[in-house]
C-alpha cells in the first residue's frame, strides 16, 4: 500500500556540473579537508521498524480536530473566528511550555512571542495573536503564512474549515536533520524527494523516497546533470548491471545547506557525527541491503572580523575605499565553505541577488552590497538597530571607525 502523500518535491533536469564523489568533505575547490570517513558502526535509520522511528525532531504536532491522546496539548482558538477555531490544539510529547495569547490581550513579558496571522483573514480578529514560550526556553520559533521554510522543521497550521489562506501556514523551528527513506512513497508528515531510475522499475525503483523533517533543497538526477550551485554526492551500487544505469545518480543540495552527504555500499559509516539512513529496496536483488546514506549537519557560521581573514575559513573582503579613518580595508565575512558571496561598493551586481549593507550618515556606505547568487537559499537582511528576533544575526562591529555605530550593525539570516 503506497504512503499518503503530504509533500514530494522531485526534480530530474539539472544544468551540467562537476561530479564530486562526497557533498562537502573535499569534492570541490576550495572545500575543507575532512578525511573520509571509516565503515564501521554508525546511528542507522530505517524503514526496518518505521514505527519506532519519528518523522520529526521536536515531535510538535497541529491537531484541528481536539487534542490528541497521550500528548500535552495547547487551545489554538480565536472565540472570533467561526470557521473552525474552537476544538484546534497545539501537541507535543510533553510540555514545552507553550502559551497562546489572544487579540485581546498582551503578549506576555516574561515570554518569547511569536505572532500567529494570516492577512488573508477579514477583520482584525487574526491581528494580534501570539504563541508565547519562557525566555529561557531552548526553541527559537518562526511564523510563516506562506509555506514552511527553508532549513527549518515546520509544523502546518491548516484548518480546513477555513478559507482565509491556511493551508499555507506554518510554525517553523530550528531543528537538527531527520532523515528517512521510504521504498513505497513518501512518508506523510515529511519532506520527500522521489528516488527513482527508470531503468531500474523492474529492481523497485519507481516509488522509493527520501524524506526529510525540513527543506533542504534536496534534489535527485538519473541522467548525471548537476545543478548549478550544488554539492552533490553519486548513489551507485557496483554489483548492478549495466543496464540499470545506476552510474550517473547523484543526490544534491545547494552549497549553502548545511547537510553533509557520504554514501556507503558496504555498511554504515563511523564518527560520532555521522546519522545514517538505510537505502533498502527488498524488491532489486543487486546487494541493496548494504547501502546507506550517511549525514551530518555543518552550520555556515557566518562570523565578521574587523582585522584581516580568519585563517582556515572562506572570506569576503568587505571594505569601503572611501572610508579611510574607518579603517575599511581589513574587514571580512567569513564562512565554513565558499558559498559564492561577493561585494560591491558600487551597486548591486547584475545577475545576483544582492542586499544593501548601507550606514546612514556614513561616508560611502550608500551604494555597497553584498550578493549571492541567484539559486541561493540564502536570504539577507540588513539592521543598523540591532539583532532580528528569530534570526541569526552576524554583527558588523568596526570598533575603528568613529563615524557611526557600527556596534549595533548586523547581517541577518
Amino acid at each position: 500500500m503506497k504512503i499518503p502523500l503530504h509533500r514530494v518535491v522531485v526534480h530530474r533536469a539539472f544544468a551540467p556540473g562537476l561530479l564530486c564523489v562526497l557533498v562537502g568533505l573535499g569534492c570541490q575547490a576550495g572545500g575543507d579537508d575532512t578525511a573520509p570517513p571509516v565503515r564501521g558502526q554508525a546511528v542507522v535509520a530505517s524503514l526496518d521498524s518505521p514505527s519506532s522511528l519519528p518523522t520529526s525532531h521536536h515531535q510538535i504536532v497541529f491537531s484541528a480536530s481536539g487534542p490528541i491522546d497521550g500528548m500535552h496539548c495547547v487551545a489554538i482558538d480565536e472565540p472570533q473566528d467561526p470557521n473552525g477555531w474552537s476544538d484546534n490544539y497545539l501537541c507535543s510529547p510533553t510540555d514545552l511550555g507553550f502559551v497562546w495569547v489572544h487579540a485581546d490581550e498582551l503578549p506576555l513579558p516574561l515570554m518569547r512571542c511569536t505572532p500567529v496571522t494570516e492577512r488573508s483573514e477579514p477583520g482584525s480578529s487574526w491581528a494580534e495573536n501570539y504563541l508565547c514560550i519562557p525566555h529561557e526556553s531552548p526553541l527559537t520559533l518562526t511564523w510563516s503564512s506562506a509555506g514552511p521554510l527553508l532549513g527549518k522543521e515546520c509544523v502546518s497550521f491548516n484548518e480546513p474549515q477555513d478559507p482565509h489562506g491556511w493551508s499555507d501556514n506554518y510554525l517553523c523551528l530550528e531543528a537538527p536533520l531527520v532523515m528517512r527513506f521510504s521504498a513505497s512513497g513518501p512518508i506523510e508528515g515529511m519532506t520527500c524527494t522521489l528516488m527513482n531510475e527508470l531503468a531500474d522499475l523492474a529492481g523497485g525503483w519507481g516509488d522509493n523516497h527520501l524524506c526529510t523533517n525540513k527543506d533542504i533543497g534536496l534534489r535527485w538526477t538519473m541522467d548525471g546533470t548537476l545543478p548549478a550551485g550544488a554539492r552533490c554526492n553519486p548513489i551507485v551500487e557496483s554489483a548492478e548491471p549495466a543496464e540499470t544505469t545506476w552510474h550517473d545518480n547523484f543526490l544534491c543540495v545547494p552549497e549553502e545547506a548545511e547537510a553533509m552527504f557520504a554514501f556507503s555500499s558496504a555498511g554504515p559509516l563511523q564518527g560520532p557525527d555521522w546519522r545514517c539512513t538505510r537505502l533498502l529496496e527488498t524488491e532489486d536483488p543487486h546487494t541493496w541491503d548494504d547501502n546507506y546514506l550517511c549525514y551530518r549537519e555543518v552550520p555556515l557560521g557566518f562570523q565578521f572580523s574587523s582585522a584581516g581573514p580568519i585563517q582556515g575559513k572562506a572570506c569576503t573582503a568587505i571594505t569601503e575605499t572611501t572610508d579611510v579613518a574607518g579603517t575599511w580595508n581589513d574587514n571580512f565575512l567569513c564562512a565554513e565553505r565558499d558559498v559564492g558571496l561577493r561585494w560591491s561598493e558600487t551597486g548591486a551586481i547584475s545577475g545576483m541577488r544582492c542586499t544593501r549593507i548601507r550606514m546612514s550618515g556614513e561616508t560611502g556606505w550608500d551604494d555597497n552590497y553584498l550578493c549571492v547568487p541567484p539559486t541561493s537559499a540564502l536570504n539577507f537582511v540588513w539592521s543598523q538597530m540591532g539583532r532580528y528576533a528569530n534570526k541569526i544575526s552576524v554583527p558588523f562591529a568596526e570598533p575603528a571607525d568613529p563615524h557611526a555605530n557600527w556596534m549595533d550593525a548586523y547581517l541577518c539570516y
